[in-house]
């Protein structure tokens, strides 16, 4: 890996690093940046949202990655599976990590993203799917579109 001075934990650099490598992928700097930077998210970044914390979590006068840089990363790992993509309907694609298998929920007012846990409709994507001769990938995702909880709450206020 690249030695750049970041504010990163090396437990957590170490740990994303040994990840990668178990993957058979390169430890690169901007992967475990971009991976750090993900995973106490727990949903979705846009690329630019992603940038932006990866500079803040940088020491000062570290040079950050420039924002191709992120792109080509997060394209890399959504390719090898370690990420996944979501493009909202205003055409904004996020990232999040490809964990357990989940669909997600959009909030059309606020846009928030709600993981899903794919089991949780695992018997109705099987009832919709029967009779049929198509298969579902494992990569094949669900996105529902509604209000979230916030939101919903502000509408009976």
């Amino acid at each position: 890996m690249t030695s750049n001075p970041s504010a990163l934990d090396p437990a957590v650099t170490e740990r994303i690093g040994a990840f990668l490598r178990a993957r058979g992928l390169r430890r690169t700097a901007s992967r475990i940046q971009v991976l750090a930077v993900l995973e106490p998210v727990n949903g979705h970044l846009a690329v630019a949202e992603i940038h932006g914390r990866v500079r803040a979590c940088l020491l000062e006068g570290a040079q950050p990655p420039d924002v191709a840089t992120i792109y080509r990363t997060v394209t890399t790992l959504v390719d090898q599976g370690v990420l996944h993509a979501l493009t909202l309907d205003d055409g904004v694609t996020t990232y999040g990590l490809a964990t357990a298998p989940h669909h997600h929920a959009v909030c059309t007012q606020c846009a928030s993203i709600i993981e899903v846990p794919a089991r949780r409709l695992s018997t109705a994507l099987e009832h919709a799917m029967a009779g049929s001769s198509f298969s579902l990938s494992d990569r094949a995702g669900l996105t529902l579109r509604g209000l979230c909880p916030q939101c919903q709450s502000r509408q009976t206020q």
